[in-house]
């Protein structure tokens, strides 16, 4: 069972139906993409324009789509510009540091065929799944901090009551360890932290906790630490003691879970004297 929230600029909040959503999560994309299905979040478009007044903008976009698309095969980051003026576009995409590379262009593929239905006549654009981030702008976008429009999503099951201190503690330790790792730590690719956490969730015994976070490698540490603190601050406003949740932004994301979700295996944080075994 889980819950989709979202936030945009006004904020808004939207309850769907679980089972809806659990479903929507695991389905593959496509036929071809059943062995890494791709999960969408969520697209946003805004400020429409003038096809009339700007007959280019449309053009460029498709040809920084397409670009973008391409160099996704080789690369996790990339960001490009088409035209000039006002008809100038700017792009870039990010995909989450744990997957392959061919699973990276097939979210990018998804994600740009997603905008060209959905956003065509919108000149800043952002598709959002769990893989991958692609986004397109009439303004720079580069080398530039942005925490809205963010999305959350999280488990509609909370820990057990008896268990919140702890999972609380816990899941802090980590996540101001992951911050702090995925800024200013020798990370590769640059600005991507992940690390387990032990701790209790119920009457069960304990549990491990799986955490990520990411920035967009175009920002400075400071800056990636501004943005991942947000989205703590989003977590503990709209997730708090969620059994996992995700907190995606332009410039980062934020996700923990008390399953294992991560492509590749990561080392743990370094664990306290009172960290579990």
């Amino acid at each position: 069972m889980s819950i989709l929230l979202h936030h945009s600029q006004t904020t808004s909040l939207i309850i769907l139906l679980s089972s809806f959503f659990s479903l929507l999560k695991f389905v593959s994309c496509d036929s071809n993409s059943q062995n890494h299905p791709l999960h969408y979040i969520h697209h946003y478009c805004s400020q429409e324009y003038n096809l009339t007044d700007n007959p280019g903008f449309h053009d460029n976009v498709d040809i920084l789509l397409s670009d973008l698309t391409s160099k996704s095969s080789g690369s996790s980051f990339y960001n490009s510009t088409a035209g000039d003026d006002h008809e100038k576009v700017y792009a870039l995409y990010l995909c989450r540091g744990d997957i392959s590379s061919q699973v990276c262009h097939n979210c990018i593929d998804h994600a740009a065929q997603t905008l060209r239905e959905n956003c065509t006549d919108f000149q800043d654009t952002t598709a959002y799944y769990e893989e991958c981030m692609l986004r397109y702008s009439n303004h720079s976008i580069f080398a530039t901090e942005q925490e809205l429009p963010f999305r959350f999503w999280c488990s509609v099951k909370k820990v057990s009551d008896n268990a919140t201190s702890d999972f609380n503690q816990r899941l802090t330790k980590l996540m101001g360890w992951l911050v702090d790792n995925a800024a200013f730590g020798n990370t590769t690719p640059i600005h991507f932290s992940t690390g387990e956490a032990n701790t209790k969730t119920g009457d069960n015994g304990t549990s491990w906790l799986y955490g990520l976070m990411q920035c967009t490698p175009d920002i400075t540490g400071s800056d990636c630490q501004k943005c991942l603190k947000a989205a703590i601050g989003s977590y503990q406003e709209f997730c708090a003691e969620r059994m996992w949740a995700m907190i995606l932004a332009p410039s980062c994301q934020l996700r923990y879970n008390t399953s294992p979700f991560m492509k590749t295996e990561k080392p743990a944080m370094p664990k306290s004297s009172t960290d579990g075994k």
